[in-house]
């Protein structure tokens, strides 16, 4: 069943996702594709990007162009997007490879509206998100914004200055509070996904080996009739 799934998702991203792309690159995974939307022109993912959509909360990719004007979302190899996710450009947003972001995140290069006039064309200016950064559950990136490599922005945090390398950031607004060693040893998720094909099978094992026990009768009886141990 679990290889089945996977294949399904494989096949749905393939035939109905991925052509909404402006480019996909190989080994990419993603859970649940059809709870992910992808609107508008100049949308470009890296290789091996993953995405783990669900039914409450969709991940959504949007570009929305002033008039006479492109946008664009590029996002790096070994990109990692959570439920709830939305990235909206009307200009341009870049994120670098192995970036994590958690549940809910929302990256935004503009307005939408101005204060005064909130019909005309909106204001935008660039994020772009630094190789490696970690955008915790629930944090708002607004327009202009540049964040270092190796950041980390923590959950709720509302980002509207730039943030250096390898800074902690956190609040409303986000505030540098911690600055990480830059000789301290690393592991990305690009060095996690080296080899996305050797990868998948370790998964695929540990995956097997959890299930093991598991039957047709035992899935029906969980559903049926579920206890404290399900």
């Amino acid at each position: 069943m679990f290889r089945l799934r996977k294949a399904y998702d494989r096949w749905w991203t393939r035939r109905f996702l991925a052509p909404h792309f402006d480019a996909l690159g190989d080994f990419a995974r993603i859970e649940n594709p059809w709870r992910v939307e992808v609107t508008g022109r100049n949308i470009r993912a890296g290789r091996a990007l993953h995405v783990l959509a669900d039914r409450a909360a969709p991940v959504r990719l949007t570009t929305w162009p002033a008039p006479d004007s492109e946008a664009a979302i590029t996002l790096g190899d070994a990109v990692l997007l959570i439920a709830g996710t939305r990235l909206m450009a009307a200009e341009r947003i870049t994120i670098g490879a192995g970036v994590m972001l958690a549940a809910n995140t929302t990256i935004t290069d503009s307005d939408w509206h101005g204060l005064y006039d909130r019909v005309g064309p909106p204001s935008a200016a660039p994020v772009a998100i630094g190789d490696n950064v970690w955008i915790g559950d629930g944090a708002f990136v607004g327009k202009g914004v540049t964040i270092g490599e190796n950041a980390v922005i923590g959950a709720r945090a509302v980002v509207v200055n730039d943030i250096p390398e390898g800074a902690v950031a956190v609040g409303n607004p986000a505030r540098v509070v911690k600055t990480l060693d830059p000789d301290a040893p690393r592991r990305t998720r690009v060095d996690l996904l080296a080899d996305p094909l050797a990868l998948d099978r370790y998964f695929t094992s540990l995956q097997k080996d959890r299930l093991s026990g598991n039957t047709l009768l035992s899935w029906l009886r969980v559903r049926l009739a579920p206890n404290q141990n399900d």
